[in-house]
């Protein structure tokens, strides 16, 4: 009996919402004056001027050179970490304690993070400085060759995908 009552109550809700959305409704709205016969509309606004383009922003190229920049920085960071991790474990394998094996764990964490940040800031700037578009880039050009790649991803996994014509 239950299951025979909510069944019809939601048949009957769904009718109801079906019912009032095709059913047209007025509108509220207050009428608007009407203008005299005589009355002409006022002429219309001047147009203001057309600003000026914006000042071109940071070039591809310059973002290119600081994404080189901090793959280089994260490569020293990385190099300097990994030294000190190993002077660490050096003094861990004389004197083992856990300050050593926590500052060497550290240490390691530390150079691994540096070495993420030089890879992605490196890949940023090669897929940056590929991309750019040549400086006399008015002129349409037609290469010989190009190359297009493109990420891929599936339900059951991903890749790249490349194209390459001539």
């Amino acid at each position: 009996m239950r299951t025979t009552r909510s069944k019809r109550s939601g048949v009957v809700a769904l009718v109801t919402v079906l019912a009032l959305s095709s059913a047209v409704l007025p509108a509220w709205a207050d009428d608007a004056p009407a203008l005299a016969p005589s009355a002409t509309p006022p002429p219309p606004a001047p147009l203001a001027p057309v600003p000026p383009p914006p000042p071109p922003g940071v070039s591809r190229q310059t973002v290119a050179w600081g994404a080189a920049g901090v793959a280089l920085a994260g490569a020293a960071a990385a190099t300097v970490f990994g030294v000190l991790a190993l002077q660490n474990k050096s003094s861990y394998d004389q004197r083992p304690t856990y300050a050593n094996t926590d500052d060497g764990n550290d240490f390691a964490a530390y150079a691994d993070g540096c070495i993420a940040l030089a890879a992605a800031a490196g890949l940023t700037s090669l897929v940056l400085f590929l991309t750019t578009p040549p400086a006399d880039a008015a002129a349409p050009r037609h290469p010989m060759a190009t190359l297009a790649a493109a990420p891929l991803v599936t339900a059951h996994g991903g890749g790249v995908g490349a194209v390459y014509s001539f």
